[in-house]
């Protein structure tokens, strides 16, 4: 089964991609996913059935994508898919770019509103958890290139014409730490809205 077998939603029609989203862990879930106590309250979050879809600062952000990803030599992804042996945990990366060989690299941008040129020193605890996340859904994932490109505040332009990268792999120390504090509390999460989701099913027959 490669990664097109495991596509839950495409993309093409955004209202099928929130409808296909709501009952998985996603990677914008796993980001927040920082403690156990916590879990009802991220329960309630998706039980609000409400994804973010964006705001001001990521329209700057869906302007820059698509030339991040050609400047990295990346495919633009909207589809939503899920992992092999879970099909509850899923995620959308930005790019992916397939090789020959069988290789599969993926790409997640970050466009970062800020004052300067040269602020960001690279993902924030959050985005890390959200890379952790991709590796944990595409198994075959040999590396994650996380693009950023720096945008100033008040003009919307780029601070350096072109983004930079930090590339990583499936088995990044910190990266591997970090899984394995998510996953326990995605899988209870996930079994909580299983259980919330077919109750809600039942009220509704």
């Amino acid at each position: 089964m490669t990664w097109r077998d495991r596509i839950l939603a495409d993309g093409s029609n955004r209202d099928a991609w929130k409808e296909a989203r709501y009952p998985v862990i996603g990677a914008s879930d796993a980001k927040i996913l920082s403690k156990a106590s916590s879990i009802p309250l991220y329960l309630a979050g998706k039980l609000k059935r409400d994804v973010f879809t964006g705001n001001v600062f990521t329209e700057t952000g869906y302007r820059f994508e698509p030339m991040v990803l050609a400047w990295a030599g990346f495919d633009h992804n909207v589809a939503l898919v899920h992992a092999p042996d879970e099909p509850g945990f899923a995620a959308t990366p930005d790019g992916v770019k397939e090789f020959g060989n069988g290789d599969l690299a993926l790409a997640e941008v970050k466009v970062k509103h800020v004052p300067a040129p040269h602020t960001i020193k690279g993902p924030t605890l959050p985005e890390k958890r959200q890379l952790a996340w991709q590796f944990r859904v595409f198994p075959e994932a040999y590396c994650i290139d996380w693009l950023c490109a720096e945008v100033d505040r008040d003009t919307e332009d780029l601070h350096e014409q072109e983004p930079w990268k930090i590339r990583f792999y499936p088995d990044d120390p910190e990266l591997v730490a970090i899984q394995s504090k998510v996953e326990p509390i995605a899988v209870d999460l996930l079994g909580r809205l299983r259980a919330a989701l077919e109750f809600e099913k039942e009220l509704a027959s």
